[in-house]
């Protein structure tokens, strides 16, 4: 049996907090959510369901898409 793993894509406040200090980890986060939205529940919510699996055959579909329209032969 296959075991399908979720994946999330996360970066605790902790972290920011330890980095940048409470204060700027606050400014930061408010910054990037009026720049662009709240990204991280974006793509939460349009990959919630994808397996890394999945992820990893999407990615090499690209792959392959991109060295076909450069005329690179993959190796």
């Amino acid at each position: 049996m296959t075991t399908s793993h979720i994946a999330t894509v996360e970066v605790p406040f902790e972290a920011l907090a330890k980095e940048l200090g409470a204060k700027r980890a606050i400014e930061f986060i408010s910054e990037i959510k009026m720049c662009y939205g709240d990204s991280v529940v974006e793509l939460r919510r349009e990959t919630e369901r994808l397996t890394l699996e999945q992820i990893e055959a999407e990615i090499k579909n690209q792959k392959t898409k991109k060295q076909r329209k450069i005329g690179n032969t993959p190796i």
